[in-house]
């Protein structure tokens, strides 16, 4: 297994950046599919290498993973910042296609991502269908306007916010997850499958339950699974094996 650090201009965002990356090719096994891993706030590119297995299920499954660092932007284009989705969505393959040597197929390229990566993954398949496979959440920000409006936010979080949202924190539909969905099912055409896990414990699981529900009224093929554990890397462990057994359709 190689593990590489990429660090690059964006044009996107107008600085240098830095992609953490996962390559199964070394140890002789073929890259047949590639995920995008989103971290949370708080994290960085490289926290999924450093506190989780990933490389092990990357080579298990010949899967290539690219991490890369999207600050606290929530994956979005931000209204007094930068414009981090499209970053994630359009340079980011770019780069990464042209250098790793990707397997593009959208038939094998999947996004996941934790808590606001969790929200980034889910935005990213229900804004663009035709790229990813299949999306994973784990313990995400499944209701963004919720998650805004919430008392307990952590003191100044809310600026942070509003450089993101706007001084309203108001969410337009292109960053509303019901609302992408809703206009995915609208408009027709294909609907990726999406997982989503959750810890009982976790301050986020109400507005996950909230979301299952609603996803399994529609057509989507979605799958929820919680169980114990609170916004905690030990539950996050312990469900990449749900995420990869999901990915490539493992029954064990």
């Amino acid at each position: 297994m190689a593990h590489l650090t990429i660090d690059t201009g964006s044009p996107t965002l107008r600085m240098t950046t830095n992609i953490h990356v996962i390559s199964p090719v070394d140890a002789g096994v073929t890259a047949n599919s590639t995920l995008y891993l989103l971290h949370g706030a708080g994290d960085n590119a490289s926290t999924w290498h450093r506190l989780t297995t990933i490389e092990l299920y990357a080579a298990k499954y010949g899967c290539t993973v690219i991490m890369p660092e999207a600050n606290r932007s929530f994956y979005t284009d931000m209204e007094y910042g930068l414009e981090y989705f499209r970053y994630v969505t359009q340079e980011l393959p770019g780069i990464c296609g042209k250098m790793l040597r990707l397997n593009e197929d959208p038939g094998r390229t999947f996004v996941a991502g934790l808590s606001m990566g969790g929200y980034g993954a889910l935005k990213c398949a229900l804004t663009y269908p035709d790229r990813y496979a299949k999306a994973v959440s784990f313990s995400g920000v499944t209701d963004i306007q919720k998650r805004l409006r919430d008392p307990n936010m952590e003191p100044g979080m809310a600026k942070e916010m509003q450089a993101v949202f706007g001084p309203d924190l108001r969410v337009k539909p292109d960053q509303d997850l019901y609302a992408l969905a809703a206009k995915r099912i609208e408009e027709g055409g294909p609907l990726p499958p999406v997982l989503c896990c959750c810890g009982t414990e976790d301050p986020f699981i109400g507005m996950n339950r909230e979301f299952a529900e609603f996803m399994r009224k529609t057509p989507f093929d979605f799958k929820y699974v919680e169980g114990p554990g609170t916004h905690e890397w030990l539950f996050w462990e312990r469900h990449l094996k749900t995420a990869f057994d999901f990915l490539f359709d493992e029954k064990n």
